[in-house]
């Protein structure tokens, strides 16, 4: 439903493994950089309020280990809204709570009723460049604080 990717580049792979243990850092280095996407996921739907419950929803996950082998983290809504307003600006409340996963979905591939507002693809393209700086930094670090381990 709501599947969001985010590539490293492979230089930058390639000289994690070079180093002694990545399970060692490498949840350090995502969880260091995910605050920017979130923030940013975040910064967008602000552009698009209808109520805060789905901003205040956004949550992210700390790193995990996959069972492939790679790590993930994640920015997503968590919960269920209660409420929202109407095409005239009136508050309602959903006869049902509605998945704040849901919204997101609907509001970033549209419906049949909705035209598409690609609030994610944004967020990512806007926090691309900040959250890979971020990382790259953190991957500094480690490498300096491995350097003079070895030494």
């Amino acid at each position: 439903m709501g599947k969001f990717d985010f590539e490293i580049d492979q230089d930058f792979v390639k000289k994690l493994l070079e180093l002694s243990d990545p399970d060692e850092y490498v949840p350090q280095i995502l969880d260091s950089a995910i605050p920017i996407l979130e923030e940013s996921v975040k910064s967008e739907l602000s552009k698009h309020k209808r109520t805060s419950q789905l901003i205040n929803s956004v949550k992210k996950t700390k790193a995990s280990k996959s069972p492939n082998g790679g790590y993930f983290v994640c920015v997503m809504p968590t919960g269920k809204s209660d409420s929202y307003i109407d095409g005239k600006g009136v508050l309602r409340k959903y006869k049902v709570p509605v998945r704040n996963m849901e919204i997101l979905a609907h509001l970033e591939y549209g419906t049949s009723k909705q035209k598409p507002t690609p609030i994610l693809t944004k967020a990512y393209k806007d926090s691309y460049n900040e959250v890979m700086a971020k990382m790259q930094e953190e991957f500094g670090k480690v490498v300096v604080k491995w350097v003079y381990q070895v030494k």
